[in-house]
């Protein structure tokens, strides 16, 4: 199976994206009169101040950066009108704490990914990284224009949330592993680090898998309690180096062909901004999405000349073992959307969006 890149001169690595987790506990509002002072300001359209916690550190160019680019862009768009605080993380998992968090209004808002709630629902899966789903461009113009937004509102809001999409990301790797899958049956030999949809898929066809924290994998393929990873894109699974003990990089991204990042808001918070407030953030996050689109888009190839020129093998899965993935795919999401109205609802409207959609896509090929 050949190579589709090789001999290419190593190219600079512009940013650092380190997959991190949010925090399990988080500062009290203590004092009434503030809180009282803060919710007529946001009444009468004067200056607000928002606390924000984060799922990722600062220091990632895409994910990360959204939290200080969307602090000052909406400190610029609104002339100083509106200031967000970002809070320290106190822990490393990113659990329902963070979304419970939000919710209560312990926090006033969270960026983070909805693939981590599906604990809550499974349909916020949905929103995240689907198996054999949409691309950028498909999956934002459902999102926006095809009922996608209506449903992830209405999802959130069930939990007292209102959620923006604020961050937009494309093709993640179908793994790393340290040995060759020639054919659907070789990923019996497989345990792979991986977890929500991409974890199920991999099991029907017999790999384990094993959910293991992003700081940890390195150390986990390294004395062999796992000999695969399903993590993400290339500049981030070469940044947590990957390439040191797997050589073996794998595609398609059956996985994850785009996936968003989300503004949490608490629900009451939300509602006590005015409507210029409100269209405030919903514009500066849809630069973010932007910007996160044509950020990550555009260092993937440069580190996958840098991953190349370590020795890693990039490869495609076989079309027969993509085939056997898809059914299982298929399988798994219909057993979802029988079992869970969300799931189904979101699942419909996706697939006849990208049904009617294929019709354009197929007329407007050269």
């Amino acid at each position: 199976m050949r190579r589709f890149i090789g001999g290419l001169v190593v190219g600079a690595v512009v940013g650092v994206i380190i997959a991190a987790k949010a925090p399990q506990k988080y500062k009290q509002h203590s004092e009434t009169q503030l809180a009282n002072s803060q919710s007529a300001r946001m009444k009468n359209g004067g200056p607000i101040n928002l606390n924000l916690v984060s799922s990722f550190p600062n220091t990632m160019p895409v994910s990360g950066n959204n939290a200080l680019n969307l602090i000052q862009r909406l400190r610029e768009i609104s002339n100083g009108k509106i200031l967000i605080k970002l809070q320290k993380l106190r822990s490393t998992r990113p659990t329902k704490n963070l979304f419970d968090a939000v919710s209560s209004g312990t926090v006033d808002a969270a960026l983070s990914s909805p693939q981590y709630w599906n604990n809550k629902s499974p349909a916020f899966e949905l929103f995240s990284s689907i198996p054999f789903g949409p691309n950028l461009v498909s999956y934002l113009t459902w999102f926006r224009h095809h009922g996608g937004q209506i449903l992830y509102e209405k999802l959130y809001a069930r939990y007292n949330i209102h959620s923006i999409a604020c961050g937009l990301i494309g093709v993640a790797g179908a793994g790393w592993f340290n040995h060759e899958i020639n054919e659907a049956k070789d990923l019996r030999k497989s345990k792979i680090a991986a977890s929500g949809l991409v974890s199920r898929v991999y099991q029907t066809l017999g790999a384990k898998t094993l959910k293991i924290t992003p700081q940890n994998l390195l150390s986990a393929l390294k004395s062999g309690k796992i000999n695969a990873v399903a993590f993400s894109t290339p500049v981030t699974d070469h940044k947590l180096g990957l390439s040191k003990y797997a050589k073996i990089y794998y595609f398609p991204g059956w996985f994850q062909q785009a996936k968003f990042f989300d503004l949490m808001i608490n629900l009451k918070t939300w509602k006590g901004l005015t409507n210029n407030q409100q269209k405030m953030i919903e514009s500066a996050c849809m630069a973010n999405i932007l910007n996160s689109m044509a950020t990550s888009e555009g260092e993937q190839f440069n580190t996958l000349k840098k991953i190349i020129g370590e020795g890693v093998d990039v490869r495609r899965f076989s079309p027969d073992t993509i085939q056997a993935l898809k059914r299982s795919w298929l399988s798994i999401a219909n057993s979802e959307a029988a079992a869970n109205k969300e799931f189904r609802l979101i699942l419909e409207s996706l697939r006849k969006f990208r049904n009617d959609y294929s019709i354009w896509r197929e007329l407007g090929k050269i």
